[in-house]
């Protein structure tokens, strides 16, 4: 605990302050430190502040703050390395921002709060992170997971964005970075929350969270969080209904062992909205409402999309001393998707007529990834070395079959005057199929690190290195499934270097600079059928990193340049997809989070991210595009959200507001069109009563609060994503 000296010009509040306040942090129903109040006996009185944002978070960990704690390690880190001496950039999105922001989604979650993170195709929880798209493959506390739609926040702690090249860690990923996310830990104070949201266009969503321990010492404990979603959209036609579940399992039979088992299911039904939106008319998106449907609502509504995704996992850790430590982590994933698409191939832009084709496929996903690293620390002479040794192993598995193509049950459509008489499949059968495609890959790696700290812990070394053994295949087939799975593995190694320094000249303040390289893999289907080349990067980073007024304040400001070979553009109109010869991507990215005062907290970011193709793949320059900028990267972005805790003044209330701008994007690689730039508002209002007994938390949110039409991201011409009109968003929260 704090303590706090007050002025006696708040002497007649005192008394009532002192009650309000007490009453609320006795209840917990507030994420901020409560500033103490005096006595009117005397000028200055020092009574200790009631902070309930500890190491728990509160109640139910939510009441995190809004910036990480810079003497912890990220969890992506894999290392027990501050944030604050680790030499690149990684940010943190708390507990209590997605709450605040009431972020349903990870879409919402990480574009309002991040920096130099933008989005393009829209079916998968898909991002772009400085300027390369980094694939819908999300990780889950530091494993990789198969990639879905609607990916559900409600069992998240925190959301991790890994900025840069994280393959020595992560194997054969993409140079812009990656997301991880922390799921929520069993807790021994036993908690129990029950929300309730409604809002527009029919959205409802019930989510719980309970935990606690199952047995008398503690060594046992467990959490269970659980939503349910139902929900129609501003788009036409549009539905969503999600259900999801995920249980955990926390052992700890003595202090030096812990293991965590957990799982997840999610059951979604919707009616696609993703593989259209709105089409391009010469530059810019179409001039029709945004809530206009281009697909065949009798194909889709009749066939809605539907996804299984299961998960399934474990990590344990043990302390073999106080430096040395062990960690196994392992997880299964698979999802289903039955998908019924009818998507636009191409368009007369002068009458508006559009011919639609059908993409009506079957698909799993499974992935199987496990690691295990030892984390350890030990002194030779004047050094301190914090070394990480460990070995990963991952392997994914897709199958998928189905229908792609024009067909003669799904009729052009005009966008501008949409007719909706469509017969749907018609006499569709599986033996229409034509549609054959199988993608197998996996590897194993070693890797090490050693972070070397000297001159009195002022200057940090990081030396690391990754090797993989990978294979990786794939196969379209016009034909047959047997065909497609007639094909051969390509069998690759690389070395993946990192070296990073930090030099800390004060406690709260490091400049920091890295070098790291990557080896990835091209995800998408060749028109040819055959496996597409891997991608590589190499970026140079610099920054710096610090804390303000007792920690309670941290930014990031850092400058990168990244060159990445291979990277894919869409082919439009077809699911198939071309490599580029190379891009670059430079830029400045700054973020600051945390509490301004005892009433102001705040979170925002701004970015700077130059991302061009720098080489043509066809040396011919068939494709021109050498010297574009790379599709769905704002050369400007920014955010700012804003909260005011009344405390004294309206004990239990607060309100808040952010703001987003995004610049003006090219909407493909060929940079025929552009999204238009735009600035939206939003706003919230919170009252946590203090009551006896259970706690009640209600809040409104109200997103576009001006209504501006926007325009999300772009896959190509035909599939323009707009963002949400004006919504508002009420919940009422009961926690025991």
């Amino acid at each position: 605990m704090r303590e706090t000296t007050t002025s006696s010009s708040r002497r007649a509040t005192c008394r009532h302050e002192l009650l309000a306040t007490t009453m609320l942090a006795g209840l917990a129903l507030s994420p901020v430190s409560y500033a103490s109040a005096q006595t009117a006996t005397s000028d200055v009185v020092t009574l200790p502040t009631i902070d309930i944002v500890g190491k728990d978070g509160g109640p139910g960990g939510r009441f995190t703050g809004y910036s990480p704690d810079m003497n912890k390690p990220a969890a992506a880190s894999k290392s027990k390395i501050p944030l604050l001496q680790y030499p690149a950039s990684v940010q943190v999105i708390p507990r209590e921002v997605l709450d605040d922001q009431q972020a349903i989604g990870l879409r919402d979650a990480i574009l309002n709060n991040a920096s130099s993170v933008a989005v393009g195709y829209q079916f998968y929880d898909q991002f772009i992170i400085r300027g390369f798209d980094v694939g819908a493959n999300i990780y889950r506390n530091g494993l990789r997971t198969v990639a879905v739609t609607n990916r559900e926040t409600a069992n998240l702690q925190a959301i991790e964005v890994v900025k840069g090249p994280a393959a020595m860690l992560y194997g054969r990923i993409e140079p812009g970075g990656l997301i991880n996310l922390v799921t929520k830990q069993p807790l021994l104070t036993p908690y129990v929350s029950v929300q309730e949201q409604a809002g527009s266009f029919g959205f409802t969503r019930t989510t719980i969270d309970a935990t606690g321990p199952l047995t008398a010492d503690n060594t046992l404990a467990y959490r269970f969080n659980g939503a349910y979603v139902h929900s129609n959209s501003f788009r036409n036609f549009v539905t969503n209904q999600n259900a999801f579940v995920a249980p955990t399992i926390s052992y700890r039979p003595i202090e030096q062992f812990r293991l965590n088992v957990d799982g997840e299911y999610q059951n979604t039904i919707f009616v696609d909205d993703n593989d259209v939106g709105v089409v391009a008319i010469g530059t810019r998106p179409a001039n029709i409402p945004i809530s206009r449907y281009l697909e065949d609502p009798a194909v889709t509504t009749a066939h809605p999309n539907r996804q299984q995704r299961a998960y399934v996992g474990y990590d344990w850790t043990y302390d073999i001393s106080s430096n040395w430590s062990l960690t196994n982590r392992f997880g299964y994933s698979k999802v289903a998707y039955n998908q019924a698409i009818t998507g636009i191939g191409s368009i007369n832009e002068s009458t508006g007529d559009a011919v639609r084709r059908l993409w009506y496929t079957f698909q799993t996903r499974e992935i199987v990834s496990a690691n295990l690293d030892l984390n350890g620390r030990f002194s030779t002479g004047p050094l301190e070395h914090q070394v990480l040794v460990g070995t990963d192993y991952f392997k994914f598995d897709q199958p998928a079959f189905g229908f792609s193509g024009l067909s003669p049950f799904v009729k052009p459509v005009n966008i501008y005057n949409p007719i909706y008489d469509g017969v749907g499949l018609g006499g569709y059968t599986r033996d229409m199929d034509n549609f054959y495609f199988v993608r197998r890959e996996s590897w194993k790696g070693l890797y090490a690190q050693d972070q070397i700290s000297l001159a009195d812990n002022r200057l940090h070394i990081l030396l690391g290195g990754r090797y993989d053994w990978a294979s990786f295949g794939s196969r379209f087939s016009p034909t047959s499934l047997a065909e497609a799975l007639a094909f051969r593995s390509v069998e690759d190694k690389a070395f993946s270097p990192r070296a990073g320094m930090v030099v800390q000249p004060l406690p709260w303040l490091s400049f920091y600079g890295n070098y790291s390289q990557s080896f990835g893999t091209s995800g998408g289907i060749s028109p040819t059928g055959l496996p597409l080349p891997p991608q590589k990067g190499t970026q140079y980073e610099g920054g710096v990193k610090a804390e303000f007024l007792d920690g309670r304040l941290t930014a990031t400001m850092a400058y990168y340049d990244i060159v990445k070979t291979n990277i894919l553009q869409p082919v439009p109109g077809t699911q198939f997809s071309i490599p580029v010869g190379e891009a670059e991507s430079k830029g400045v990215e700054i973020d600051i989070a945390g509490r301004l005062s005892e009433n102001w907290s705040v979170i925002g970011s701004y970015s700077h991210d130059d991302a061009r193709i720098t080489k043509d793949n066809n040396a011919a320059g068939t494709f021109g595009n050498t010297g574009h900028r790379l599709a769905n990267v704002p050369l400007n972005a920014g955010n700012l959200w804003l909260k005011y805790d009344f405390l004294g003044e309206a004990p239990g209330l607060s309100l808040g507001a952010g703001l987003v701008v995004v610049g003006q994007r090219q909407g493909d690689n060929a940079n025929t069109f552009q999204l238009p730039a735009y600035a939206r508002v939003d706003c919230f209002a919170i009252y946590r009563l203090p009551l006896p007994g259970p706690a009640l938390t209600a809040q409104l949110n109200i997103r576009n609060l001006f209504d501006t039409t926007y325009y999300d991201g772009t896959l190509s011409r035909f599939t323009i994503m707009p963002g949400a009109p004006r919504t508002f968003l009420a919940s009422v929260r009961m926690e025991f």
